[in-house]
């Protein structure tokens, strides 16, 4: 298989990441997310998708993104379905025998370059796995005194302690707008600064458990407050806070939102710094 993959790589003058997995229907009608024809950038994605350990088994989704080989005439020369983080089927149907990637996160990082989407959120396993993030029980924060502590183990804002310690986890993501709206009168009065108050957001977000409490409960509060902060203010934060929990408050809030690939790019280096190329 490998001498397969040179043989079809040193064709390939053009590079596509199209929308879609094995069952995306027809490669050249697909919607292109990203098209590549230096020489440099092709060689950057051969390496990320070619090198590693092939497992000799596939997986049992679809996949998607695609990444397709194009020769001079524009024909497709062979493809491949990205599947979870940082695995590549190539031509599943014909050898069944997925490639672990040596670098997942330089894979995930460069195809967020080229403008490809969602490609950071498929950290968000890798993150809770490096920051113990994984819930246990309870799945939700309780109220009273027995979640005090939990709000002082998750950063939260200390000017928010009153009023959420009435409240469980799970009655976070339920709040009306009238209580959000409080919450963030609150936040303004002790913080006017809006790219600290988003420094605090996304380390309180990045420090709540996987999946029900960072998804659905107290997640909840922390996104919507978030929303009434700008763009350029949540990307200083994300660069200004190079930490595990500052990072997977941005993977987090990228689950939920469009971004234009100015929030991926701030927080780029830190998943950089957080998961290293191989040595």
């Amino acid at each position: 298989m490998i001498e397969w993959l040179d043989g079809v790589w040193a064709r390939a003058l053009t590079v596509r990441i199209v929308e879609g997995g094995d069952d995306g229907g027809p490669l050249l009608d697909r919607s292109v997310l990203a098209e590549l024809r230096g020489a440099a950038s092709i060689e950057a994605v051969r390496a990320l998708t070619t090198t590693g350990r092939f497992t000799r088994d596939v997986c049992r989704c679809h996949g998607g993104p695609s990444i397709v080989l194009l020769d001079e005439a524009g024909d497709v020369l062979a493809s491949a379905a990205l599947h979870s983080h940082g695995s590549v089927s190539w031509e599943r149907s014909r050898f069944r025998n997925d490639l672990l990637t040596v670098d997942p996160t330089g894979l995930q990082l460069f195809l967020a370059e080229q403008g490809v989407p969602g490609q950071l959120t498929s950290f968000l396993a890798p993150l809770a796995e490096l920051l113990n993030l994984y819930e246990g029980s309870p799945q939700f924060r309780p109220a009273g005194v027995a979640g005090q502590r939990y709000l002082t183990e998750r950063a939260v804002p200390d000017v928010l302690h009153p009023a959420l310690v009435a409240l469980t986890g799970r009655q976070c993501g339920e709040l009306s707008e009238g209580q959000v709206a409080e919450f963030g009168r609150l936040l303004v009065a002790a913080e006017p600064a809006p790219d600290a108050r988003a420094t605090a957001l996304l380390s309180w977000l990045g420090r709540l458990p996987i999946p029900a409490e960072a998804l659905w409960g107290e997640g909840v509060l922390v996104r919507r407050l978030l929303a009434d902060l700008a763009g350029p203010d949540i990307a200083t934060a994300a660069v200004q806070t190079r930490t595990g929990h500052g990072a997977m408050g941005v993977v987090n809030l990228l689950m939920h939102v469009d971004d234009d690939g100015t929030l991926a790019a701030a927080v780029a280096p830190t998943l950089r710094a957080l998961f290293p190329p191989p040595t």
